[in-house]
């Protein structure tokens, strides 16, 4: 990861409700919402904001639990996440929002648009899981253990686990990982294993606007299974899926190059859809 020379132009807390915090780049396009992953943070965005403001103007939040956005004590279900992210939407003036979500991001994005069907212009989700239940118990045992621990034993944690990392990468994850609120994977992780073997593609099929997902694979770190993968182009009518090899998890920031090459052509197939910012650069935030 590396910290990107586009300067965010506005960055606040969206007001009402848990405060929620937004970094708003300065580019060329429509707005494209940017929701990051469990544990993660809009910063987490950085390998690819660069190329994307060449045709978007990037919007990053950081969710509840998350970076410099409120910690409440309790409230980290997906409909707690949907409701913050249709006032961040509200605030903005976007009413067909073209959005990107990784992991829990694609899924808060996926199931705010089960609720709103038709309404986003476009939706790419990175390696969300389609799935829940005893498949990832032990990711979140891992999750809830490194978050319990010190950040420097977090950051070489993380330079072990991934040497291709620069320090202050995993630095920075360390971070965020050990600031993110306890119960942003206590409170998933129940509510994922009450919901072993449920069909969780039947809860969004009824979303109509265009969807692409982009999955690694598992044998490397990705987190969709190949069937999932498949019913969820089949079941879905607006869906496609674009598979990377030896794609990980993390596939913007391991796969950057492969990740925007089949990412950028759907969004800007999608961009005329799109609605643009009603904040201007000179008007910040209240």
């Amino acid at each position: 990861m590396t910290v990107s020379p586009s300067t965010p132009f506005v960055s606040d807390s969206v007001p009402g409700g848990v405060p929620i915090n937004l970094t708003i780049y300065d580019g060329n396009g429509p707005a494209l919402m940017l929701i990051h992953g469990i544990s993660g943070a809009g910063a987490t965005w950085c390998p690819v904001i660069d190329e994307l403001t060449g045709s978007f103007t990037p919007v990053t939040i950081d969710l509840r639990g998350h970076g410099n956005s409120g910690k409440p004590g309790a409230g980290y279900l997906y409909d707690d996440y949907i409701g913050d992210l249709d006032r961040v939407l509200d605030h903005l003036g976007l009413d067909h929002p073209l959005i990107m979500g990784h992991s829990l991001g694609g899924l808060i994005a996926l199931w705010w648009a089960a609720q709103h069907p038709n309404r986003a212009a476009a939706l790419v989700i990175e390696d969300s899981p389609l799935r829940s239940g005893e498949d990832f118990r032990s990711a979140f045992d891992g999750w809830l253990h490194l978050n319990a621990m010190p950040t420097e034993q977090v950051a070489a944690h993380y330079a072990a686990e991934y040497p291709k990392w620069r320090a202050e990468t995993a630095q920075l994850r360390a971070e965020m990982m050990t600031s993110t609120a306890r119960n942003a994977f206590a409170e998933l992780r129940a509510d994922s294993l009450a919901n072993h073997g449920v069909d969780r593609i039947s809860e969004i099929e009824g979303v109509t606007s265009p969807v692409l997902l982009i999955h690694g694979d598992i044998e490397s770190g990705g987190m969709v299974h190949p069937d999932d993968a498949d019913a969820f182009e089949r079941r879905l009518v607006n869906a496609l899926t674009h598979r990377i090899p030896g794609g990980s998890h993390g596939l913007h920031t391991d796969h950057t190059r492969a990740f925007l090459a089949a990412a950028m052509p759907f969004l800007k197939e999608h961009a005329s859809a799109a609605d643009h910012l009603m904040i201007k650069a000179d008007s910040p935030i209240t």
